[in-house]
């Protein structure tokens, strides 16, 4: 396994979107169960017949190519580390949106798909399972329980970002 020691920066990322990520995440809504759920595991469809009968039981529908290349990109992401939306786009040749949008849809999680393990470039705890209102608690409670751990606002402590960023996809 192969762990990056620098997480890729990107100039668009200022304090003018921490603060605004901030305040999203002071107005989430903290759930009264949280799911931290990090062990159960989910079948795989590993060849191309399996996934092409495979249909999701989250949205109804059969999973596409990109949602699997997605997975893939994914499920490579080691426990106790994190990637982002950017890192696998950047691996994968596509846009983040389009990374997000297949990990809201992921019906493999929490394993062997740990899209929790996925971060917004700026180290934001982001959304989870199309949520960035109350499940964000779920991602990030799943997270501590894998060892990483966030500030007040919702950021990835800054000791973590580095050390813990996974990007040598295969």
């Amino acid at each position: 396994m192969k762990v990056a020691t620098t997480p890729a920066r990107s100039p668009h990322f200022g304090n003018t979107r921490r603060s605004s990520r901030s305040q999203q995440y002071a107005k989430a809504v903290v759930p009264d169960i949280i799911d931290d759920d990090i062990e159960t595991t989910h079948t795989y469809p590993e060849t191309t017949v399996d996934r092409a009968s495979f249909v999701s039981p989250k949205s109804k529908r059969r999973v596409t190519e990109f949602q699997y290349r997605v997975y893939d990109a994914c499920r490579q992401v080691p426990l106790g580390h994190y990637s982002t939306y950017k890192a696998i786009s950047d691996h994968l040749g596509s846009g983040p949106r389009a990374v997000g949008n297949a990990l809201a849809k992921n019906p493999f999680c929490p394993l062997p798909i740990p899209c929790h393990r996925i971060l917004t470039t700026d180290c934001y705890i982001g959304g989870f399972s199309g949520d960035t209102k109350s499940k964000i608690f779920f991602k990030k409670a799943k997270l501590e329980k894998e060892g990483l751990a966030f500030d007040e606002s919702g950021f990835l402590n800054e000791s973590m970002q580095q050390s813990r960023f996974f990007s040598e996809f295969k």
